[in-house]
């Protein structure tokens, strides 16, 4: 259920930014793991939230603005190809024959749920429904479109694709409303002078900022991994926050776990943001034998 909360939360942060401004796409939350294999398996669950966000965009432009709902995975290259070359690439061996990994995590349709992926048909042939290559000119790039147009799938249509990003080239010039990450892909930033975007900046101004950090499993980070990614968060809190009438706004931090003991200390030491600003939910009863959820 911990991911359900989340992903209300989510969905509620991207419409209430659009209704305040239509026009302010970009990312808009950053939601982090610690490990990659979660990652991808979270991602397929938010992509089916992102894709009813953006049908409902559709149907209210006027309202909720031109500028797509989307989602991306920013992991490490073994679990997806950190450029539109290698992608293009890993679907050519893919769909000749000359390999079976498939680097592109997806493997049904976040919507309809119509199979994506390699499909072996008689002898040596092959599909890969929902996995489209685009040339254009000398430039090839590979989009994730629903082949189930025989259903009418909202997103079988020719320039109605998927939103979901999991290149980094894509990414860094889309600047995907939700962003799934591993905190390891931090430690990139330095040097990717490129994903300022990331954080709404553009060549150095500040356009948009993100609103929400969500950080999954929270108690996976402590000790010397703790240390280390407090460095980071610093640096990312500060990237997140913008100035508005001499006011620094920074953005809302949620971090989700099952277990965890002194979470006031622990958050502080993390995000430096004092143990009286930190709020747990639920909170705890005035009997220690009735959390609400459970009795002793």
């Amino acid at each position: 259920g911990k991911t359900e909360a989340y992903l209300g939360l989510s969905a509620y942060t991207i419409f209430i930014r659009r209704l305040l401004d239509k026009n302010n796409s970009g990312t808009t939350i950053l939601m982090r793991y610690t490990l990659r294999l979660l990652t991808s398996q979270q991602y397929e669950r938010a992509s089916s939230m992102i894709c009813a966000c953006e049908t409902i965009r559709k149907e209210k432009e006027e309202l909720l603005g031109t500028d797509r709902i989307s989602i991306g995975l920013w992991v490490g290259g073994e679990t997806s190809p950190n450029k539109m070359s290698d992608a293009v690439i890993a679907y050519d061996k893919l769909y000749s024959g000359r390999s079976d990994s498939n680097p592109f995590v997806m493997l049904k349709c976040p919507w309809c749920g119509a199979q994506m992926g390699m499909v072996r048909k008689s002898g040596k042939l092959r599909e890969t429904p929902g996995y489209k290559k685009i040339v254009e000119g000398r430039s090839k790039r590979i989009v994730f479109q629903c082949s189930n147009s025989v259903h009418h799938c909202e997103f079988s249509q020719n320039g109605n694709e998927l939103p979901l990003y999991i290149v980094d080239e894509d990414i860094y010039e889309k600047a995907p409303t939700l962003l799934l990450g591993t905190v390891d892909k931090f430690a990139m930033l330095p040097y990717r002078p490129e994903a300022q975007a990331i954080f709404g900046l553009k060549n150095g101004d500040r356009i948009t900022a993100p609103d929400l950090i969500i950080q999954d499993e929270l108690h996976l980070i402590s000790g010397p991994l703790g240390s280390m990614v407090g460095h980071y968060e610093t640096m990312i809190n500060e990237l997140s926050s913008y100035k508005r009438d001499n006011k620094t706004i920074k953005p809302k931090i949620i971090a989700s776990t099952a277990t965890i003991s002194r979470a006031n200390e622990q958050c502080h030491a993390l995000y430096c943001c004092g143990k009286e600003n930190v709020r747990q939910f639920p909170p705890s009863g005035l009997d220690a034998g009735d959390s609400f959820f459970a009795v002793e």
